[in-house]
């Protein structure tokens, strides 16, 4: 079995050939879902698709007809992916999301069917949300894929009550009772780290070059005063620490940290009504040490790292374990 695997996100795809799987190549371009935004023509997503998949294969000497399955996840089932496909609702396990993989005859550049991975959702299918509801829906694309990888990788982590983090852009997280995703919640992350730093004061006082060593007591410090203060008057604390006292960058560097991942635990806790539970980290060790040092504030978690094989990330394991459910389900 000779397959190729689409990892699409916003701004960047990664490719992957596989055989009986097992990774032989990989490519990646900086092309997404936002490039056909942009355009407004999904043809400019789905043709630089293609002249990926081309090059790969041209690499490794292999035509078309030697590839079995073409599978995609992330972005491409968003609106201004290849095809809009709705997100499954929740809750849902690998093997039901498997039966929910949508065969998609794409006739314009690849010419056969390829099999994508929808996301999921906390809404029923089919529901629009009120504004008084709207504040519990909460949606991943690609997210999900890569929480079957982490089972997959971590076999342990599919019994009991289970939360797997994905630091990102949008930090998404997954709550799971023995393997079942039953709930998400998604945060902006990132994509405000970045936003504070290059579009007000606040970046002033966290710019400089290069990495700075994460201060956990002051990654606390920056959760204490969201809690007290609120987070607009937390996140100006970090002026005033370059102002008024004789702080290091990476202490305020650490307390931003802080203040911006506080609304993430502070969730957590919110879904989980304060009941003890394991918290698995999927990103790098920054993030877990993050998540660590946030922790004493929520007693309640145990926490642990989920460190990806660079052989086999995340999503390309919970590819593996979604077409393996999904064969099965043929026969």
């Amino acid at each position: 079995m000779i397959r190729v695997y689409f990892d699409s996100g916003t701004s960047n795809t990664r490719i992957y050939l596989m055989q009986d799987n097992r990774t032989l190549d990989r490519a990646s371009r900086a092309v997404g879902s936002r490039d056909s935004a942009l355009a407004g023509n999904r043809a400019v997503l789905i043709s630089a698709l293609k002249e990926l998949y081309d090059v790969l294969l041209e690499k490794n000497k292999l035509k078309d007809s030697d590839i079995d399955e073409i599978w995609m996840s992330g972005m491409i089932s968003c609106p201004s992916g290849m095809v809009e496909i709705e997100h499954v609702p929740t809750p849902v396990d690998c093997a039901a999301l498997s039966k929910k993989v949508v065969e998609h005859p794409e006739m314009d550049y690849f010419r056969r069917k390829i099999k994508i991975v929808p996301g999921l959702k906390t809404i029923p299918s089919g529901v629009r949300a009120t504004l008084d509801t709207v504040a519990g829906v909460n949606n991943v694309r690609g997210e999900e894929i890569e929480v079957f990888g982490v089972l997959r990788q971590y076999p342990e982590l599919q019994k009991g009550r289970v939360i797997v983090v994905l630091p990102g852009s949008h930090t998404q997280v997954l709550f799971l009772t023995d393997g079942v995703i039953d709930d998400i919640l998604s945060n902006v992350t990132g994509e405000l780290y970045s936003a504070v730093c290059k579009q007000s004061i606040i970046g002033a006082s966290v710019e400089g070059e290069g990495n700075t060593p994460l201060d956990p007591e002051q990654v606390l410090q920056g959760v204490r005063n969201v809690e007290q203060y609120g987070f607009n008057r937390a996140l100006y604390i970090v002026r005033s620490m370059e102002l008024f006292s004789d702080s290091t960058l990476a202490q305020r560097r650490s307390y931003l940290e802080g203040v911006l991942n506080a609304g993430v635990m502070h969730g957590i806790s919110t879904i989980t009504k304060g009941t003890p539970a394991h918290i698995a980290v999927a990103g790098n060790r920054r993030q877990y040490d993050i998540i660590t040092a946030v922790n004493p504030a929520y007693p309640q978690f145990t926490i642990s790292l989920a460190e990806t094989s660079p052989a086999e990330p995340f999503s390309v394991a919970g590819m593996i374990s979604l077409a393996e459910n999904f064969c099965s389900g043929d026969k």
